[in-house]
């Protein structure tokens, strides 16, 4: 299995964001594969996971950044600390309104806060949703931005491409993700949905992300 075979998000927040020379925060790293990428480009890269184990594995895949366990609802650093905060995937697996707010509080003036979540109907969100339904989440987060102190300057909508071996590769994924046992009526409907696609090798799945850059101007409530 490959995410995103030809690197589409990362080129997509460097086309998005200016890190040159800035302070950058990453929200959500995960075990560092999108902050492998950034690396080196920003003045100073800290990235946050709430998980520790995560973290280790970030901590040991990239050097040269500044790993700490951390969650965007309550960020462990001081004021105007950073000139852009990222969240790669990670908005909607938090109290977006609260991580919105530690956003605008962490954000120097003239600050930028790039969100990239994930679309409800790309081929990937719809197969996965038969595991864990988002729809609910995803759409609250567009809600927390429009209700935040953030105004979009920019949105894209971008469609990184997901390889899996075979059907099996792709089932054995999903249910391993999921840490789910096997469930003949899940593995069905995974079947439908994915049609004719079922007997590609490889089978490549078409993700749906959306790269929402905000801005505000000033630290007001």
């Amino acid at each position: 299995m490959i995410i995103d075979t030809k690197g589409t998000m990362l080129a997509k927040i460097l086309e998005c964001a200016d890190l040159a020379g800035r302070d950058v925060l990453e929200i959500g790293c995960g075990d560092g594969r999108i902050t492998a990428g950034l690396a080196g480009k920003p003045g100073r890269l800290t990235a946050i996971d709430p998980d520790p184990k995560a973290i280790a594995a970030a901590g040991a895949r990239v050097p040269d950044v500044t790993f700490r366990v951390g969650a965007g609802e309550d960020l462990p650093f001081p004021d105007d600390a950073f000139d852009v905060v990222l969240f790669t995937l990670s908005l909607h697996h938090q109290d977006a309104r609260k991580a919105l707010k530690e956003t605008g509080r962490v954000l120097r003036k003239d600050g930028t806060a790039l969100v990239i979540e994930p679309a409800v109907d790309g081929e990937v969100e719809i197969v996965c949703n038969v595991f864990n339904d988002e729809t609910e989440v995803l759409n609250d987060v567009i809600r927390a931005i429009a209700e935040s102190d953030f105004r979009v300057v920019r949105t894209e909508t971008f469609f990184p491409e997901w390889v899996f071996a075979d059907h099996q590769e792709l089932r054995d994924w999903l249910f391993a993700h999921y840490r789910t046992p096997f469930d003949a009526d899940k593995a069905t409907q995974v079947d439908r949905l994915l049609g004719h696609k079922r007997k590609a090798r490889p089978i490549i799945l078409e993700d749906k992300l959306t790269a929402s850059c905000l801005r505000r101007d000033d630290h007001g409530s």
